[in-house]
């Protein structure tokens, strides 16, 4: 459900490994999927998948698994889309921005459908039917109310027979939590500044700046109940310069191509939730107002 950057990088890598899978997309990204197949332009080796792609779901019919990668701010509309996919035992993995789609996902199919998840890639549509991918390629993914279930055991083996990377978390409240540190730091700041992530850890004062920004994020994810480590900080800039450098991150990719940002999702949740807990977060309400200023969808 979304076969943008995400969705078509995972789908295509589900179709390779010799999956039954369907790409739910629209537009002339559709088309081309239905035209000429969906093209991966990768880091890790090109390659080609002819795939069905639609753009009703009605067209589809009950299924096993969904990936849910649609942005945020499309969550309850496409969790509705997804009800002629639902049967009994359908999973939905949310693989999106942010903390609380899940909870909207839930309200619409029902909790026990829904699994969290966590999409570590540099990924990009560069023109309709072809992806980019850049960097990373893996997913973490649990039961939304913590624990190691039987059908996560079963979903992380089908995804690593069909070579997509995937470990299973139980604690994904922490891991959600933790890329949203990540999130709502560099997609923010690399929004604003432009370029590659890279220059954000490579001069001093924007690093100094990126290590606040995601301090405030942890003690928020803290007070709301988050097992957030000490060291987390640390692990997200070693990570941002040794992986995802070379990355333009999908909100300033979103900014680039005139699309609405997930703004909310990411530095206006942590704003949401800090007032709830009674945690300030100024740094994050600054670049919410900067980014809310700049928003094509504002």
């Amino acid at each position: 459900m979304g076969a943008g950057a995400v969705g078509g990088y995972f789908g295509a890598l589900l179709v390779r490994g010799g999956l039954d899978v369907t790409l739910i997309a629209r537009g002339r990204h559709l088309e081309a999927i239905q035209a000429r197949g969906l093209q991966i332009k990768s880091t890790q080796g090109d390659f080609t998948v002819y795939v069905k792609g639609v753009g009703d779901p009605k067209a589809v019919g009950p299924v096993d698994l969904i990936l849910f990668c649609v942005k945020s701010y499309d969550t309850e509309s496409a969790a509705h889309h997804c009800l002629p996919l639902c049967k009994e035992g359908t999973a939905i993995l949310s693989l999106q921005n942010g903390v609380d789609n899940e909870e909207i996902i839930a309200g619409v199919v029902g909790e026990e459908k829904v699994l969290g998840g966590v999409a570590y890639i540099g990924a990009g549509v560069s023109e309709p039917g072809v992806i980019v991918h850049t960097a990373e390629g893996r997913i973490v993914f649990g039961e939304i109310r913590g624990g190691i279930s039987e059908r996560v055991r079963r979903l992380e083996q089908t995804f690593r027979e069909a070579g997509l990377p995937a470990e299973i978390s139980a604690n994904i409240q922490a891991i959600l939590w933790g890329k949203l540190c990540w999130n709502a730091t560099f997609n923010a700041m690399n929004t604003l500044v432009g370029g590659e992530v890279r220059a954000l850890v490579e001069h001093e004062e924007t690093r100094a700046l990126a290590r606040a920004v995601m301090e405030e994020v942890r003690t928020v994810g803290l007070a709301q109940g988050v097992d957030l480590p000490d060291e987390i900080v640390d692990k997200l800039l070693h990570w941002t310069e040794t992986a995802a450098a070379e990355m333009k991150t999908s909100t300033r990719q979103d900014l680039e191509a005139g699309r609405p940002l997930e703004t909310d999702a990411l530095n206006g949740v942590v704003v949401q939730q800090g007032q709830a807990a009674g945690v300030p977060t100024p740094l994050n309400f600054a670049l919410y107002g900067l980014l809310k200023a700049i928003d094509p969808g504002s």
